[in-house]
């Protein structure tokens, strides 16, 4: 995905009454306000967190294990938390399971000059099911229907893995693959790491 396709992805999130971006509002070296906001106007090369609503209350992890999450009571509102880095882009839900989707932006390779990084999204869904903490069914539908506005708007592309006999999938939004036909190499590692 090139920042001119992120003007796709970031105009459908923005049409989508049931999430809400999670933006960094105000940092003060570690200290952090974050606020929910139901648009966005550019996406920067960083990581989103995106609050599926209906999911119920986000958390704010205490830090202890003596010492419950608490509730934040309007994400809207916005709140305060105390990271370990100067360098966040967004929050820390802890166990706040399944929690929010996460997207990772990412336009410019590490791999070899010229290189495409590998943006992409991620949830645990019902990865934490069995202790109790299922994903709500409207999340999973939303999930869904995210994955069908990609298919529907990327094309799929695979890659040799160099480090196994199998290949490596994904889509590639329009300007990507454009410049991926004409040569430029996609990054294997998400993180742009060789």
């Amino acid at each position: 995905m090139t920042r001119t396709d992120t003007d796709l992805l970031r105009e459908w999130i923005n049409s989508q009454s049931a999430v809400a971006w999670i933006i960094k509002a105000v940092q003060d070296g570690k200290m952090y306000t974050w606020r929910a906001v139901d648009r966005i106007d550019r996406i920067e090369e960083q990581t989103y967190s995106i609050w599926h609503k209906a999911s119920g209350p986000l958390t704010i992890p205490s830090g202890r294990r003596d010492v419950p999450d608490g509730a934040i009571a309007d994400p809207f509102q916005g709140w305060t938390q105390k990271l370990e880095r100067e360098t966040a882009t967004s929050p820390w839900f802890g166990a706040n399971l399944p929690g929010p989707y996460t997207f990772d932006f990412r336009e410019k390779g590490g791999s070899a000059p010229n290189a495409l990084a590998r943006s992409g999204f991620q949830w645990a869904a019902d990865r934490y099911r069995a202790i109790g903490l299922p994903a709500h069914p409207e999340a999973k539908r939303w999930w869904r229907r995210l994955q069908r506005f990609i298919a529907d708007n990327a094309t799929p592309i695979s890659w040799p893995d160099k480090h196994t006999s199998s290949h490596r999938r994904a889509y590639a939004f329009n300007e990507a693959y454009s410049q991926i036909a004409q040569g430029p190499s996609v990054d294997d590692n998400p993180f742009g790491l060789p």
